[in-house]
C-alpha cells in the first residue's frame, strides 16, 4: 500500500524534513501548512491577476485603439510570440478568438512584461493604471515578477514557506487597491490569510549554514494532523 511519502514522492518531501531536521511528523505538518497558506493566497492572487489584465487592457484600448495587440511595433519578441501563442490555443479549441478572449488566454507573464525595460516606451502611457503616487517602473516591475513567480509556484504546488509571505501578500493587497479599489475591497471581504499566516517567520536560518530550519515559535501555529 503506497504511504503518504509514496504518494507525494520522496524527493518532494525531503525538502519539509530538511526543514523538520528529520522530524517526518512535522514535515507533514509543514507540508499541510504550505497547502493551507497556497489555498489561503489562491483567492488574492486570482483578483490580482484579473484586475491587472483587464485594466490594462482598457488603458492599452484607450491609447492605441482596440487592435493593439496586432501592432507588433508595441511589442517585445516575447509579447509577439505570447500573442500568437494564445491565438494558436483559441484556434485549436475552434473559438472565434475575439479581443476579450484573447485577452483571457493570455498569461500573467505576458502583461508583466508590458511594465518591464523591454517596455519602457509603454510606461508614460500605462503609468496610470496605478493610482498610487510615486511609483517607479523598475520597483513595481520586480514586485510583479515575485507575484508571478509566487502564483507560479502555487499553481505547480512546489513550497512556499520559505518566502517572504508577509512582504509578498502586502505587495499583493498594495498593488490590487492601485488597480482597483473595487478589487482590494473584495479582497479583504473575502481573504483568510490573516486566520491562517501566523505572523512569524516560519523558518529561520540554521545558524552557520545558507540553510534552513523550522522556527520553534511557529510550531504552534502549525496544523495537527
Amino acid at each position: 500500500m503506497p504511504t503518504f511519502v509514496d504518494a507525494l514522492s520522496s524527493d518532494r518531501f525531503h525538502t519539509y524534513q530538511q526543514w523538520a531536521q528529520g522530524d517526518d511528523v512535522l514535515a507533514r505538518r509543514l507540508y499541510t501548512f504550505n497547502v493551507q497558506l497556497s489555498a489561503a493566497l489562491y483567492g488574492p492572487l486570482h483578483m490580482f491577476e484579473v484586475a491587472l489584465r483587464n485594466v490594462t487592457d482598457r488603458k492599452m484600448v484607450a491609447d492605441h485603439g482596440p487592435d493593439w495587440l496586432d501592432d507588433q511595433a508595441l511589442m517585445t519578441p516575447y509579447g509577439i510570440g505570447q500573442v500568437q501563442k494564445a491565438r494558436d490555443t483559441l484556434n485549436r479549441q475552434r473559438k472565434a478568438g475575439t479581443h476579450a478572449q484573447l485577452v483571457a488566454e493570455l498569461n500573467l507573464g505576458f502583461w508583466i512584461g508590458l511594465y518591464s525595460r523591454q517596455s519602457q516606451h509603454l510606461w508614460h502611457g500605462l503609468r496610470p493604471v496605478f493610482q498610487a503616487r510615486g511609483i517607479q517602473r523598475p520597483a513595481l516591475h520586480g514586485q510583479l515578477d515575485a507575484l508571478r513567480s509566487l502564483r507560479n509556484r502555487i499553481a505547480h504546488y512546489e513550497p512556499i514557506i520559505h518566502l517572504p509571505l508577509a512582504q509578498l501578500y502586502g505587495n499583493l493587497t498594495s498593488i490590487t487597491g492601485w488597480l482597483s479599489p473595487s478589487a482590494a475591497a473584495w479582497t479583504q471581504a473575502t481573504s483568510t490569510w490573516a486566520a491562517i499566516y501566523p505572523g512569524v517567520p516560519i523558518l529561520v536560518p540554521v545558524p552557520g549554514s545558507k540553510a534552513l530550519q523550522l522556527d520553534a515559535q511557529a510550531i504552534p501555529t502549525l496544523p495537527t494532523i
